[in-house]
């Protein structure tokens, strides 16, 4: 019987630091969120700058999905990805490479698409279930091949050519941000790309704000969306 209360004592106390969630700064406790978002990543894997995002993620406790490019998955860059399905992260497709596909054949999109899919299933054992298009250029031959909801988002401008300092990403998506909202950022840009310390700005803000992070699957389904319900939907918002 002692066993049995010292175990149930333990996992009381695990149970409860997990719950609690404190400001590093104040080191008071963040409010009970009731608001919803999901951070996302594009242009990866990287196993140099893709840690540098996953190390922030796990400091802070949340999760994120990362939209991976296709030809970029490989025996050197999977441990990232597994490490981030570790964390309770998830992985979307961002197609084979970076052009934009909206004046692609319906052959090329294809392939673009099932090739990446095929090796984030080799290398990950999971199946991608949102799609982001490069660039976010959209065709009716694109929603028409590919069956997965197109997910966009609320933008750090934080890609190659935007001289923005993690400030300034940071306050790109707190000033347009909302319940239900998919962040769009990104894992792998030239240097200095300075995002991975945007996110010690923006997590603990949104934290203080009420905001749970959540991967996109969980926030399509806790705000009770199908993910069959695409149809020519370019998702910034789940309402």
């Amino acid at each position: 019987m002692k066993e049995i209360i010292t175990l149930l004592c333990l996992i009381t106390v695990c149970f409860a630091s997990c719950l609690s969630d404190d400001d590093t700064e104040t080191g008071k406790k963040y409010p009970a969120p009731d608001k919803l978002c999901a951070l996302t990543f594009d242009d990866g894997p990287d196993s140099t700058l893709t840690p540098l995002v996953l190390d922030k993620l796990e400091t802070h406790g949340v999760v994120a999905t990362f939209f991976v490019i296709g030809q970029l998955i490989n025996d050197s860059t999977a441990p990232v990805m597994v490490r981030a399905i570790k964390l309770g992260c998830e992985i979307g497709n961002h197609s084979w490479a970076w052009d934009s596909m909206d004046d692609m054949t319906a052959e090329q999109i294809r392939e673009s698409v099932e090739m990446t899919t095929a090796k984030i299933e080799e290398y990950t054992r999971t199946t991608p279930r949102f799609f982001r298009p490069p660039n976010l250029r959209t065709s009716d031959t694109m929603y028409e091949i590919i069956k997965m909801p197109f997910a966009s988002g609320v933008l750090g401008f934080d890609w190659a050519g935007c001289d923005t300092m993690a400030e300034d990403r940071a306050q790109n998506i707190l000033s347009n941000i909302k319940d239900g909202s998919i962040i769009l950022l990104h894992d792998v840009q030239p240097p200095p790309h300075p995002t991975p310390e945007a996110l010690d700005i923006l997590i603990p803000e949104l934290k203080k704000q009420g905001y749970e992070f959540v991967t996109l699957s969980e926030l399509f389904s806790r705000k009770g969306i199908p993910l069959d319900s695409d149809g020519n939907n370019l998702w910034v918002y789940t309402e």
